[in-house]
């Protein structure tokens, strides 16, 4: 019983003693960031009472950390000056800490000293100079180079003498050699390759040899025997440097070909099964692709009916394969608000109530309003994803709403509806539509200059996308091209059937990693049957504004009668844009604008051309750049404005 008690004692004993370090001659580092810093490897000791063996033991800790954080030389003692407490007495020596980088040889400055400036330990202002970081900088620098196609690149790092706070700064000096080109890629496989592949690795000749190129010459090379059911599939990839050519040798152990012998779904509450099976009912007894199976799940999540996806493999003694895919639903019904500010509209308030799994058919359910200071839009939308089970999206869409604009106010109602298809490895969009609509158009011009003021429009269209951008939202490069034609008949006092077209093209460009430029060009026509002035004035193009030549306000250019713009049936615009990062998000812009509005179908090339150039601020957020912009007129006449200021969310084009 005496021992227990007295084994309770020391126990007792230390649990409440615990040692308290104290560092002093600390100038580099305060003593509260190094001791939160090391706090996990010295818990062992300020848990414990304060001994000259745990004193030396956090000495030594805290020695280690100063060396390999720029005080290469730094000496640390430690004294016991009594209850419980350790003191710890730092001598840091000659400070070694990173400097500014500077680089010769290359004009991707701010890039390749951030490559090298990652190597060292430490945060922005202070970075450790240790001579592994060095190697480990100039390795990631080569890395870069590399990556851009020049695989010859060499880099060195040079230490300067030491700048006025004690930093020492570097000079990378590089010399990037030739950026080398790809030689046609050959590949060893005990099973020949298809034409498709065969094709697209003599397509890549000639194309710069960067890792961009490559990593997608090897994802079709996978992609490929994947397709083909070859799930077990290993990819060896090399390279060899033949003049200024890069060769690439690829060798596939294809593995074991599978095929689907059953395929399971888990997970359903809401979903009604049949409109999920639907979308994988060929699967059993195909061949297994994994590729197209995971574009098949990608696209069921971006219905907005489910949270996660995972699809499991099970495989058979008979090379089989029995699937299950696993999915969780996400809350589908919702409400949403939105408020924003535009220089045409005004303030925008917005409401929106939304299911994407109405009735667990997987159909989207859009019901909202807007109210600006031009008027108020209120609509209900329904989107079937999978229209007949296939991959067509059917969107229908009633609304109504008004409007009032300089020239005229209107009222409209209809209903819309539109038919869907993609082609993902095309890159290509089409979609067919077909609009009714009834509006009521009031204004102090005469008729004859508006057209009909009450009228219904029906419409037929077929729209083509091609689009190759990185990012729709947030474009850096990438080519978008659109080709829109319609048949249409406006029904009032008399019958004005039309055609119109439109088309564009925008190229996006990065220069380096804080700068791009874009160019865009954009124009159409509408003609219609008989005199132009009798088309209603809402059918007409309008020109001016945040995203067309942006020195006039909106819908201002082009033909007017008195002040009032009445648009035109003919007409281009072309813009370019140079964007430059200023920090973080933020950017400045500098652009050109040029453009022209006639009234007359046929009268495009006597229209007038009005030029604008100007500058700008942009902030990138996740809904699209939202940009403050002035405008200036190249071209300026009389009865023109010198320009315009713009506010406004999303891209110029």
């Amino acid at each position: 019983m005496r021992r227990l008690l007295t084994s309770l004692f020391f126990a007792l004993s230390a649990l409440t003693q615990a040692a308290d370090i104290d560092i002093v001659g600390l100038r580099s580092y305060s003593e509260k960031f190094l001791l939160e810093t090391i706090a996990g490897r010295l818990e062992y000791i300020q848990k414990r009472d304060a001994t000259p063996q745990r004193a030396d033991d956090a000495a030594f800790l805290v020695k280690s950390y100063l060396h390999t954080h720029g005080l290469p030389e730094a000496l640390v003692e430690w004294s016991l000056p009594g209850g419980d407490n350790i003191l710890l007495t730092v001598n840091e020596g000659p400070p070694k800490f990173l400097g500014t980088v500077s680089v010769a040889g290359s004009d991707d400055i701010k890039k390749i000293a951030e490559q090298f400036q990652a190597a060292f330990p430490g945060d922005e202002k202070k970075r450790a100079l240790v001579t592994d970081s060095v190697s480990s900088g100039t390795s990631r620098v080569i890395d870069l180079l590399t990556s851009k196609g020049h695989w010859t690149a060499k880099a060195v790092a040079t230490p300067l003498p030491r700048d006025a706070s004690g930093k020492i700064p570097m000079r990378i000096t590089v010399n990037k050699g030739p950026r080398y080109l790809l030689a046609p890629p050959k590949l060893e496989s005990s099973i020949s390759p298809g034409s498709n592949l065969t094709r697209k690795l003599q397509d890549v000749k000639g194309t710069t040899a960067n890792s961009e190129t490559i990593i997608r010459i090897r994802k079709s090379v996978s992609e490929h025997y994947r397709k083909r059911g070859y799930a077990g599939l290993e990819l060896e990839m090399a390279k060899e440097i033949k003049g200024t050519s890069l060769q690439l040798f690829f060798k596939v152990s294809p593995g074991t070909r599978f095929k689907v012998r059953s395929f399971d779904i888990k997970g359903l509450a809401k979903t009604l099964p049949k409109h999920v099976r639907s979308r994988f009912k060929n699967i059993a007894g195909s061949t297994f692709d994994e590729n197209q199976i995971s574009k098949d799940i990608k696209k069921l999540i971006t219905t907005g009916a489910f949270a996660e996806s995972r699809l499991e493999k099970t495989e058979t003694p008979n090379k089989e394969l029995d699937l299950t895919l696993h999915l969780k639903e996400a809350k589908a019904r919702g409400v949403s608000f939105s408020a924003g500010f535009g220089s045409y509209e005004g303030v925008i308030l917005g409401a929106r109530y939304y299911d994407r799994n109405l009735w667990g058919r997987l159909w989207n359910l859009n019901a909202g309003i807007e109210v600006t200071s031009l008027g108020a839009l209120g609509e209900v939308s329904l989107t079937d994803p999978y229209f007949l089970d296939r991959d067509l999206q059917f969107n229908r869409r009633l609304f109504t709403l008004t409007r009032d604009h300089d020239a005229y106010s209107k009222w409209e109602s209809g209903f819309a509806m539109e038919l869907s298809w993609d082609l993902p490895e095309h890159y290509y969009t089409g979609t067919l539509g077909f609009s009714n609509s009834y509006a009521d158009i009031s204004s102090s011009i005469p008729t004859d200059i508006i057209g009909q003021e009450n009228y219904g429009v029906s419409r037929l269209s077929f729209r083509q996308r091609y689009d190759r951008r990185d990012d729709p939202t947030l474009t850096t490069k990438g080519l978008l091209a659109e080709l829109d034609t319609s048949l249409g008949i406006s029904l009032g006092d008399e019958s004005v059937p039309f055609f119109e077209t439109t088309a564009e093209m925008s190229y996006y460009k990065k220069l380096s990693e804080n700068s791009r430029y874009a160019l865009g060009i954009r124009g159409g026509f509408i003609k219609p049957s008989g005199d132009s002035s009798n088309l209603p004035i809402d059918l007409r193009e309008f020109l001016g504004g945040a995203n067309t030549v942006r020195s006039f306000t909106e819908r201002d250019l082009g033909p007017k009668y008195g002040n009032d713009p009445i648009g035109g049936t003919s007409w281009w615009v072309a813009n370019a844009e140079y964007t430059r990062k200023i920090t973080g998000p933020v950017q400045g812009v500098l652009f050109i604008d040029a453009g022209a509005l006639s009234p007359d179908p046929d009268g495009l090339f006597d229209a007038d051309i009005e030029v604008a150039a100007g500058l700008g601020i942009r902030l990138d957020l996740p809904v699209g750049p939202v940009r403050l912009e002035y405008g200036y007129s190249l071209t300026r006449d009389n009865d023109e404005p010198a320009g315009a200021f713009h506010f406004a969310i999303g891209a110029t084009f």
